[in-house]
């Protein structure tokens, strides 16, 4: 549907040895299964690491030395670490193993013979289509079940189709959804702006399809990142001189219609502006006792103070909230076991200043690469990940585990692969 035979056969079939064929093929596949059922993922995964491993010769292992891959793989032995002193250590381990990815993708992508740099677009592009036909998926089976109700075609704007109700038919949290679109909507932005030859009606359309999903996903971190990508990142990165001004008013317009209508139409204005103001308010009382999450976030910085330096281990945070929560009347947080829904708060609980030093850190040092590249996409990734870290713990579900993983490790990896080819040449 979006795609063309040769351009299928372009993004599909490359012209590379055996080994980094089947390793192009097992990530392509891996991407492709992403925003589904997460045993596809892990499979895919595991077939990764294995195929490496059988390929690694003893002057791929000079990679190991390269600092960026631990500086990744850091989380991971903080998880570790953090076991050695927590009450709870058999969650604990539960929670390395979800993390294990973020080890696995540094290494393995650094061992393979893959020129990471050569296809990196060729696979966001992938991940890109696939998210777009996922979108258009969603929403035909939305209008399927309204035409087969008899509803009206407005309803689309109801809270019936709207955030997890939309989502629910591939099973996938709206956020970790909205965090893919985005990134994929990035990627044909880079594509529109930096190819002229690519510049068509097809990138506009696909791009509009991602930026519906995404209003309609409703996952209002994912949306105010979106914004900062569309109206800071892209003037500043892709665009020169006149078209800088010409696309700042228009994206500046383009958002205002976008605001005028979402205020007018019910079901977003409360899920947009309503809610919003109702999870920022203590005193807040939602139409579904609901507890607001300023309020969860205040029981959160109790926990925090307890043990601010080291925190209270790995596997401590859902034990110890629930705690809170019953004790503070909580019931519904209690019932369906909250986490902190703040990836800062969760370190401090966990791993304490320390943990969230660490995880700064390595944000840190991904925006300096990706400023001193002057790479969008990887700017557009690192800001979603920084924003949605506000809302949510990405770092405790597979799906955001993966995405943050193979992500970072490919933004960081592929520079630092290229440096060392340079290097090569020079010496």
């Amino acid at each position: 549907m979006f795609l063309q035979a040769s351009e299928m056969k372009q993004l599909f079939f490359i012209n590379d040895t055996l080994e980094n064929k089947i390793s192009y093929f097992l990530i392509s596949c891996f991407l492709i299964a992403l925003p589904f059922q997460h045993f596809f993922s892990e499979i895919l995964l595991s077939c990764f690491v294995i195929h490496t491993l059988i390929h690694v010769r003893k002057k791929n292992l000079r990679a190991l030395k390269n600092k960026v891959i631990w500086i990744i793989a850091s989380i991971f032995f903080l998880s570790l670490f953090t076991i050695s002193y927590s009450n709870y250590v058999a969650e604990g381990f539960k929670e390395t193993d979800h993390q294990l990815a973020i080890l696995l993708f540094p290494l393995c992508l650094s061992l393979t013979n893959l020129d990471l740099e050569k296809y990196k677009i060729s696979l966001l592009k992938i991940f890109a289509f696939t998210c777009t036909i996922t979108i258009v998926y969603l929403y035909f089976h939305a209008f399927r079940v309204i035409h087969y109700y008899h509803y009206s075609w407005s309803t689309i704007f109801s809270k019936a189709f709207l955030n997890q109700n939309f989502s629910s038919p591939i099973d996938l949290h709206p956020t970790y959804l909205s965090m893919y679109a985005a990134l994929s909507m990035s990627t044909l932005l880079y594509l529109f702006f930096q190819k002229p030859e690519l510049k068509n009606g097809k990138y506009i359309i696909l791009i509009m399809i991602l930026f519906a999903g995404l209003i309609q996903l409703s996952s209002r971190s994912v949306v105010i990142a979106t914004c900062i990508i569309i109206l800071i990142a892209v003037p500043a990165l892709l665009l020169h001189g006149k078209k800088r001004w010409q696309y700042s008013i228009a994206s500046l317009l383009g958002l205002f219609f976008l605001f005028f209508a979402i205020t007018n139409i019910n079901a977003l204005k409360k899920r947009y502006i309503s809610d919003l103001k109702d999870d920022l308010n203590k005193n807040a009382v939602t139409p579904d006792l609901t507890e607001t999450r300023m309020k969860r976030w205040d029981l959160e910085l109790q926990l925090i103070s307890r043990s601010p330096i080291v925190g209270h281990g790995g596997g401590s945070e859902k034990y110890l909230l629930k705690k809170k929560y019953f004790e503070n009347k909580f019931y519904r947080s209690y019932l369906v076991e909250l986490n902190a829904h703040n990836q800062y708060f969760s370190f401090l609980i966990k791993a304490g200043i320390i943990g969230l030093l660490i995880y700064l850190y390595v944000l840190y040092f991904s925006f300096s690469k990706a400023i001193k590249r002057k790479e969008f996409l990887f700017l557009s990734f690192l800001i979603l990940i920084s924003v949605v870290s506000i809302s949510e713990n990405i770092l405790d579900v597979n799906k955001g585990i993966f995405f943050y993983s193979f992500f970072l490790s490919v933004f960081l990896i592929t520079g630092f692969k290229e440096k060392i080819n340079m290097e090569k040449g020079l010496g």
